[in-house]
C-alpha cells in the first residue's frame, strides 16, 4: 500500500527538515520511518522532480548556541549539576544527529541516484536517533531540567558541513568514558540507557556509515554497476572481499 498522496521517503524527509520543533522532528520521523519499513511509502524519490535539499535545518531559537570554546565545563558526573550538563549535551547532539540522518537521505536521492538499501538504512538510524533524543530528553527532565536551559553548541552539525556531510560520527569514541562516569558517579539509570540502548545502536549507525562510505569510493572509480558472476575465492585471496564489490552489483532503484 501507498501514501494517499504518493509522497516519496525524500518529500517526507523534507517536512522533518524544514519542522523547527526537535521532539516533533523525532515523532515525525518515527511515524515517517514506520510507514517506509511497511511498504506505505514505496518510492525513495521522483527522478522527474528537482527538490531543494536546505542548507541548514529547521531549528528552534530556545537553545543558546555558542561555539564550543565558550561551553561552560560539564564535569566528570558526579555531581547533579555535572550530569545535568552532560545530559544536556546528548540531547542537543541527538537533535542534531535527528537531522543528520534525514538529510543525508534528502540529499542521496535524485542527485546520487543511490541504491534503495541505502535509504532504509538511514531510516533506521533516523528512527534509533529520535528514540535518542526522547528518551535522553526525557531522563534530563527527571533531573528537573528541559531542553533548552543550558546553552548548546552545534559541532555535530558543523563538522558534517565540513566534510560535505561525511557519514561518520565521533559518538563511538566518547560514549564509553561518558558510560563510566555515570557509573563512578552513582548514576546508573544513565549509564545502562546510554550502555544498553544509546551505544549499540550507535555501532549499528557508524557500520551504516562506513558501508556507504566505501560505496560512493568505489562507485567515483565505476561507471555504472558491476555485472557478475565474481571469482570470490580468488577476490578474497587478494584482500577484495565481497563488501566491497557486492553492493556495485546491485541494480539501480526503479523510481517510476
Amino acid at each position: 500500500m501507498s501514501c494517499s498522496n504518493g509522497e516519496t521517503l525524500v518529500e517526507a524527509a523534507l517536512r522533518v527538515l524544514h519542522t523547527d520543533d526537535p521532539f516533533e522532528k523525532a515523532r515525525l520521523g518515527d511515524d515517517i520511518a514506520n510507514k517506509w519499513l511497511q511498504g506505505h511509502i514505496i518510492r525513495p524519490y521522483d527522478d522527474s522532480v528537482d527538490i531543494a535539499v536546505p542548507d541548514r535545518p529547521s531549528r528552534l531559537s530556545n537553545v543558546k548556541v555558542v561555539s564550543p570554546s565558550e561551553m561552560l565545563k560539564l564535569g566528570k558526573a558526579g555531581s547533579l549539576q555535572s550530569r545535568q550538563a552532560i545530559v544536556h549535551g546528548l540531547v542537543h547532539t541527538e537533535s542534531w544527529a535527528i537531522d543528520l540522518s534525514w538529510d543525508i537521505i534528502a540529499c542521496f536521492g535524485k542527485q546520487e541516484s543511490m541504491p534503495r538499501e541505502i535509504f532504509t538504512n538511514f531510516v533506521k538510524v533516523a528512527q534509533d536517533e529520535g528514540r535518542h533524543f526522547t528518551l535522553l530528553a526525557a531522563r534530563l527532565k527527571e533531573f528537573g531540567y528541559f531542553y533548552g536551559a543550558l546553552p548548546a553548541h552545534d559541532g555535530l552539525w558543523d563538522s558534517a558541513i565540513a566534510t560535505l556531510k561525511d557519514l561518520l560520527a565521533r559518538g563511538l569514541d566518547v560514549l564509553p568514558t561518558t558510560i563510566s562516569r555515570f557509573h563512578k558517579g552513582g548514576d546508573d539509570k544513565t549509564a545502562e540507557l546510554l550502555e544498553k540502548v544509546v551505544y549499540p545502536e550507535e555501532i549499528t549507525h557508524c557500520a551504516a556509515g562506513v558501508k556507504w562510505f566505501k560505496y560512493l569510493c568505489l562507485r567515483s572509480y565505476f561507471r555504472g554497476p558491476l555485472k557478475p558472476p565474481f571469482n570470490g575465492t580468488a577476490r578474497r585471496v587478494a584482500g577484495f572481499g565481497p563488501q566491497w564489490y557486492e553492493p556495485l552489483a546491485v541494480k539501480e532503484i526503479m523510481t517510476n
